[in-house]
């Protein structure tokens, strides 16, 4: 595994748990098929509820693994408005997340 496909593992596992995670509770099971229905309703978030700025941000950062300075100098900016654009974007789809899927438990 190289080190980029190392770091974007990592990340994809940060953002995962910044953003939810399945609730414990003894009637609700962690199956796969919770874990593709949160995926697929991350995905819609990520896709109707942030800019298009935000949602490269977060690729780029999460997906990709690029650091926040790589990502400021791919999009012509500062390594701050980058860091502001993630969390704003996060909080974004824990905001829509909480909403569209009641079941989850978002950590923080």
């Amino acid at each position: 595994m190289t080190v980029l496909a190392a770091r974007s593992a990592r990340r994809n596992a940060l953002l995962y748990d910044a953003l939810y995670r399945t609730a414990l509770e003894p009637e609700r099971s962690t199956n796969r098929r919770d874990l593709e229905e949160a995926a697929r309703l991350l995905r819609l978030a990520i896709q109707n509820e942030l800019t298009e700025r935000q949602r490269a941000c977060l690729t780029l950062y999460y997906i990709e693994g690029h650091t926040m300075q790589e990502i400021a100098e791919l999009l012509g900016t500062t390594r701050g408005n980058v860091s502001k654009r993630i969390k704003n974007a996060v909080e974004r789809l824990r905001r829509a997340l909480r909403y569209s899927a009641p079941g989850l438990k978002f950590s923080r």
